[in-house]
Parts: C-alpha cells; structure tokens; sequence
C-alpha cells in the first residue's frame, strides 16, 4: 500500500508538492542533504494541509486514515471516502497538468471544493479550507526524507 499525505504529495494531490530536486515521486534527490532540508522545510509550511493519508493503489484516492483537528476532520471527510475531484477536476492521469496547476494555489487558508464518493456511490461536494501542516508531522516527514537522503548519499560513497 502507497501511502499520501495531504497534503501530501505525489503529483496529483493536494498540499504537499516537493521541490524538484526532492526524492519520493520525482526521481532522486539531486540537492546537498542541506539543500534539501532547506527547500522541503520552505515548501511544506507554504503548501496548505486537509489532514489525510491517502492509498492509490485502486486507482481511487482512498482515504485511509483522517487527521484528529485537521480540516478534513473538520469538514466531516471519513475513513473508506474517496477523492474524485477537486474544483470540478477530476484526480486522473488526463488532468495531471491541471490538477497541478490547482495544487500550486493551494496554501493554508484557501478554500477548495472537493467531489467526495462516500460508500462508493454518492458524489458529495465539500469546501474544505486548507490549513498548515503541523509541525510535528512537518518533523516527522522531513525528518524520514533526511534518513532516506542520508541513505542515498552514504550507499553512492
């Protein structure tokens, strides 16, 4: 199972975009290990946050797991809901440009509809205002992108 978070975030999704020379999704890390700290840390607090992780595996957005007090809570997203659109657009390969040009707007403090199915069945739209990652999980995910950076660099000596 490939885990998102809100976030998070692969090209698709919302809130999490890494700088282009971050590892994950996008390739090898091509920036010194502080280079990297430094961009991932700036990115990540501008970058707004709805409190998900998230399993594409299906080719749906799953939510596998809602964040306590984050927006998504908020808004009354639940565990087994899917991610179908955003903004009228739908989360596919088609819209891959368009969606990324949504997720460059999304900073903490805006507000987005997203096209929820819930039971698999039911479209549902919610306005959902994007908040900040908290600086707890900020620690956490640069800190796991750090170890596997730090990995990279050690195994290419």
């Amino acid at each position: 199972m490939r885990r998102i978070g809100w976030f998070v975030a692969p090209a698709l999704l919302v809130a999490l975009a890494a700088p282009v020379a971050m590892a994950g999704d996008y390739g090898k890390c091509t920036a010194s290990t502080q280079e990297c700290l430094d961009m991932m840390a700036q990115k990540l607090n501008n970058k707004g946050w709805i409190g998900v992780e998230l399993n594409d595996e299906s080719g749906l957005l799953a939510i596998t797991k809602v964040i306590k007090g984050s927006p998504a809570e908020k808004a009354g997203l639940k565990e087994g809901d899917v991610l179908f659109a955003v903004n009228g657009t739908e989360y596919n390969e088609e819209n891959k440009e368009k969606l990324g040009a949504i997720r460059e707007e999304m900073t903490p403090g805006s507000t987005f509809t997203f096209t929820i199915l819930k039971n698999g069945k039911k479209e549902k739209d919610m306005e959902i205002t994007l908040g900040t990652l908290p600086e707890d999980m900020l620690a956490q995910w640069v800190g796991k992108h750090m170890l596997d950076h730090a990995s990279t660099e050690n195994a290419e000596e």
